[in-house]
C-alpha cells in the first residue's frame, strides 16, 4: 500500500497532524491460519517521523479480498465487504449520534474504520494497541465474558432497534442472512452434516450407529426448513444482527493483571442483516459457550441479554410497549433452535478445533460438485467433539429437530 496514501489517512482520517512522513512499513497476517475465513487480514506497522524529528510506532489493519479467485468472486457476488463498509461508514455513525444525545458516556462496541476501498478493502483502527484481544477459540469463552458479551450485544441490538424506529435504518439495506442462503446451506451445513456422519461411523461406536444415515436425511431438510425460519415478521422483536457474533469477532479488554472483562469490541460485520435478535443470541451461544454451560445457564444467560435489552431500549427511550418480555424471548429463542443445531453441528466443530485447518473454505467453494471438500474429517472424530455434543445431539433427536 503506498506511503503517501497512507501519510495522509493518519493525518486526516485519524486526525494526527504530527505525522510528517511515513518512514518504513511491515505487513504481516493479523491471525494465524485458522482464525479467519471470510478475507485477508494484514497488520500494518508504521513507523512515522513526528514533526518533533522524534519516530513513533502506529499500526493499523488493512482487510481485503483474498487472493483466489473463488472466493473473491464469492465475497463480491453476496455483497460480503459492501455490507461492512455500509455497517461502518452509515450504521454505527448513526449509534454513535444515538450515544452523544443520550449523553451515554459508555464506550462504543466496535472500532473505527480508518478509510475504505469500494468495494475490496478497509483499514481499520488496530485494538490491540488499545489492549483489546480475542479470546481462544479453541477454549471458548467462560461464563464471566459471556454474560459481558451478552450485555453488549443487547446494548448493540437496543441502539439499532431505535434507529429502526426512527427510520435511520431500514429492513431493506440489507441482505438476508447468509446462512439461510443455499449456496451456504449446501457447502456448510448439509455438508458438514455428512462430513459428521462419516465421523460418527468412523470412530464414534455401536451406540451411534444410527446416526449417519439420520444426518444424510436430514442434510436435505435444511435448506427448506432455514426458508420458513428465515422471513421476518413485524410482530417480533428486530434488530439489526451482527451476523457473525463468536470467539473471534469479539476483542475484549480487562482489569490490569485479571482476566476480568472491562470492555469489549465486536468486530467484522461482514454478514450483518435485518431480522429477529434471536439469530445473533442463538449464534453466538452455539457457537462460543461450551455447551455444558449454554445448557446448566441458558435461563440466566437469557436473562442477563434481557435485562441489558430492556435497560439499553428505556435509556434510549424506545416505547416500552414494543419491549419484548423475557416470556416472548424465550419463545423467539425456542422457535429458532434448529437454527442452534446447526451451528453446534457445523461451526462449532470448525471454531473450536485443536487442529489448525478444520476447513479450507477456498476448497469448498472451488469443488462444485462436491460440497463435502474442504472439511477435516478429524474435527468430528476427536473425542473432544463427540463428548462436548453427545447431550445436545440426543436431545435434538428426541425434540425431531433432527
Amino acid at each position: 500500500m503506498e506511503k503517501e496514501y497512507l501519510e495522509i489517512i493518519l493525518r486526516r482520517k485519524q486526525n494526527d497532524m504530527r505525522v510528517k512522513k511515513i518512514v518504513s512499513v511491515e505487513y504481516k497476517p493479523a491471525l494465524d491460519k485458522g482464525e479467519n475465513y471470510m478475507s485477508t487480514l494484514m497488520r500494518n506497522k508504521l513507523v512515522v517521523l513526528l514533526g518533533s524529528g522524534e519516530t513513533a510506532v502506529k499500526h493499523l489493519i488493512v482487510k481485503s479480498f483474498p487472493e483466489t479467485e473463488d472466493h473473491s468472486a464469492f465475497l463480491q457476488e453476496y455483497f460480503i465487504f459492501k455490507n461492512e463498509i455500509h455497517v461502518y461508514s452509515k450504521i454505527l455513525r448513526d449509534m454513535k449520534t444515538l450515544m452523544e444525545e443520550f449523553q451515554d458516556k459508555r464506550d462504543q462496541l466496535w472500532c473505527e474504520m480508518v478509510d475504505y476501498k469500494p468495494y475490496h478493502k478497509l483499514i481499520l483502527q488496530d485494538l490491540k494497541d488499545h489492549q483489546f484481544y480475542a479470546q481462544n477459540r479453541r477454549e471458548t469463552l467462560d461464563l464471566q465474558h459471556c454474560m459481558f458479551a451478552l450485555k453488549a450485544l443487547a446494548r448493540f441490538h437496543a441502539m439499532s432497534a431505535v434507529l429502526l424506529k426512527r427510520c435511520l435504518l431500514r429492513p431493506g439495506e440489507f441482505e438476508t442472512y447468509i446462512f439461510s442462503k443455499e449456496i451456504i446451506v449446501k457447502r456448510v451445513f448439509a455438508a458438514s452434516m455428512k462430513v459428521l456422519g462419516k465421523g460418527v461411523k468412523q470412530s464414534w461406536g455401536d451406540e451411534w450407529s444410527h446416526l449417519p444415515d439420520l444426518f444424510n436425511k436430514a442434510a436435505d431438510e435444511i435448506y427448506n426448513k432455514l426458508q420458513d425460519l428465515i422471513i421476518p415478521d413485524a410482530s417480533r422483536f428486530n434488530v439489526l444482527n451482527h451476523g457473525d457474533c463468536w470467539t473471534n469477532n469479539m476483542l475484549f479488554k480487562h482489569v490490569e493483571d485479571t482476566n476480568i472483562p472491562s470492555a469489549v469490541r465486536f468486530v467484522d460485520y461482514q454478514l450483518s442483516h435485518y431480522n429477529s435478535f434471536a439469530w445473533d443470541v442463538t449464534y453466538f451461544i452455539y457457537s462460543s459457550i461450551k455447551p455444558t454451560i449454554r445448557r446448566e445457564k441458558f435461563i440466566d444467560l437469557l436473562t442477563t441479554y434481557h435485562k441489558a435489552l430492556c435497560y439499553n431500549l428505556k435509556l434510549f427511550h424506545y416505547p416500552e410497549s414494543d419491549i419484548p418480555t423475557i416470556q416472548q424471548c424465550m419463545d423467539e429463542m425456542e422457535r429458532i433452535k434448529y437454527f442452534g443445531a446447526l451451528v453446534l453441528l457445523s461451526v462449532y466443530a470448525i471454531t473450536t478445533a485443536d487442529n489448525d485447518e478444520p476447513f479450507d473454505m477456498d476448497k469448498n467453494l472451488k469443488n462444485e460438485d462436491d460440497p463435502e471438500a474442504g472439511f477435516n474429517i478429524q474435527i468430528f472424530i476427536d473425542p473432544k467433539y463427540r463428548e462436548t455434543v453427545n447431550d445436545d445431539l440426543k436431545d435434538f433427536i428426541k425434540e425431531g429437530l433432527l
